[in-house]
């Protein structure tokens, strides 16, 4: 008919029976819902929001609308809804971030009923012990003997008053891909670059498409991976898991020496949430490059969490060691808990079973 067709909010609308037995589930951004779903058309059984900690109620209620039950998942220890980087003309350094209120807060203001997700990889311990008060559950791997988190220092700076990025960094962390891409049992594990800035983020991105462009080799290894790499930065990097993740901390001394207390989104408001999703992206293995080290980060010069975070996160790669925590007086809590699982479990299979012998 001229190449006029039904549009989709049409189609919809003519087959309110038959969609959701073709579509029992449905994905889809808020901004779709609000287009191709009617709200006078039969409510979802249910509406899941994910990563709701970085969705805005204003861009909830519409979808939530259009169910009958909700559940909300998300983290509030991880990044709130933000405009940050969204203008090219932003002073990544100066720029305030304007932080709104997501879907996630207003439900726990709200008192709903919640539930925790307690099982985690031993990789997340220093998250569970800067930012959960070490209230995750974590259980150890097969081969825990030997550290996951590695720390690589590099002899390089941060060229503070030039492009603000560091090139060491990104030379080691592009070398270190090279090394795996060229292994043909390390390049089983798919890899992921976090950059603690966008200038850095930009630099690494040039140098590794370099190589693969030069490397026919390399290049075909990595369209081998089962994951794409990826390279990002702590603003856009939340949701992304890879085997391997290489940090490029970027920031630290300068060419004379001198360390400067600004460490971008780290120094604003929710820093701290920032660093926080950046470190646990991990399944097998971390791996921090930095020329910045802890004792190079003076917290008397900064009163931001994401600052104190970073130092913290610093003398955990560099020492394998945590600060000062409280994990250690909810072990033997977490022990129990789990125990008594186990022994419940046994019960039920007609075993006999005693906790805390």
């Amino acid at each position: 008919n001229g190449g006029r067709g039904l549009s989709l909010r049409d189609l919809f609308d003519q087959i309110p029976t038959l969609l959701p037995r073709l579509c029992p589930c449905m994905l889809m951004s808020p901004m779709s819902v609000a287009r191709y779903l009617d709200l006078t058309q039969d409510k979802f059984d249910l509406v899941v929001f994910d990563e709701a900690s970085q969705m805005p109620t204003s861009e909830a209620v519409g979808a939530i609308a259009r169910g009958k039950a909700l559940i909300v998942v998300g983290d509030p220890k991880q990044m709130p809804p933000t405009s940050f980087f969204s203008s090219t003309n932003v002073d990544e350094e100066e720029a305030a971030i304007d932080d709104m209120e997501s879907i996630l807060e207003d439900c726990r203001t709200l008192e709903m009923p919640s539930l925790q997700l307690n099982w985690h990889e031993s990789l997340i311990a220093f998250s569970n012990n800067e930012y959960y008060d070490g209230s995750l559950i974590t259980f150890p791997s097969v081969d825990d003997h030997t550290t996951k988190v590695k720390y690589v220092p590099v002899d390089g700076y941060y060229d503070k008053g030039g492009k603000r990025s560091n090139r060491k960094e990104a030379e080691a962390i592009v070398n270190e891909i090279k090394h795996r891409l060229s292994d043909p049992k390390r390049c089983q594990q798919s890899i992921g670059v976090i950059a603690f800035s966008v200038v850095q983020q930009s630099l690494i991105e040039d140098l590794l498409l370099d190589l693969l462009e030069q490397n026919k080799e390399l290049h075909e290894a990595a369209d081998a991976m089962y994951e794409p790499i990826f390279v990002k930065n702590l603003e856009n990097v939340q949701g992304d898991e890879r085997d391997v993740i290489l940090f490029s901390i970027g920031y630290g001394p300068d060419k004379e020496g001198k360390v400067s207390m600004n460490f971008g989104p780290l120094n604003n408001s929710g820093g701290e949430r920032r660093l926080n999703v950046a470190v646990s992206r991990a399944r097998q293995e971390m791996i921090v490059f930095s020329t910045l080290r802890a004792a190079q980060v003076d917290l008397r010069r900064s009163k931001a969490k994401g600052v104190e975070g970073l130092k913290h996160f610093l003398e955990y790669a560099e020492t394998q060691s945590l600060v000062t925590s409280t994990a250690a007086s909810v072990d033997t809590q977490d022990d129990a808990i789990v125990a008594e699982q186990i022994a419940q479990k046994l019960k039920k299979m007609g075993y006999v079973a005693d906790t805390e012998i």
